[in-house]
């Protein structure tokens, strides 16, 4: 499969959504998700909380990654979730760079602890 990204928030968020896709993409990653948090309100964070849990029961074989403004400030809350691989900084979510990396089982979270990185 693909690499899906799913949304939540501002047209900033809308914009480095496209560019974490075709970044993600490129590095060919398979069965990806993305979960591009929002930290305006706390019904933000709910939302993105329930969005990962259906994803992971939508499609178990996948790989959720999550990143964004609630990943952010709250990293912890999200890398506490088993349904999550990965919770990644700002900094690292549109570098092209980061997604190519993550070819590597190993460091996507997968036969290693997940959890945060800044």
């Amino acid at each position: 499969m693909s690499v899906d990204v799913v949304t939540f928030g501002c047209r900033l968020n809308t914009y480095e959504s496209e560019v974490i896709r075709n970044a993600a993409s490129a590095a060919a990653l398979e069965d990806t998700v993305v979960v591009n948090t929002c930290a305006v309100t706390s019904e933000a964070v709910r939302q993105a909380r329930q969005s990962i849990r259906r994803l992971k029961r939508d499609r178990p074989e996948a790989k959720i990654v999550v990143t964004g403004c609630a990943a952010q400030t709250e990293p912890q809350t999200f890398a506490d979730m088993p349904e999550v691989a990965i919770v990644i900084g700002n900094a690292q979510k549109i570098s092209a760079t980061f997604w190519a990396e993550q070819r590597e089982p190993a460091l996507f979270g997968l036969g290693a602890e997940h959890g945060a990185r800044n």
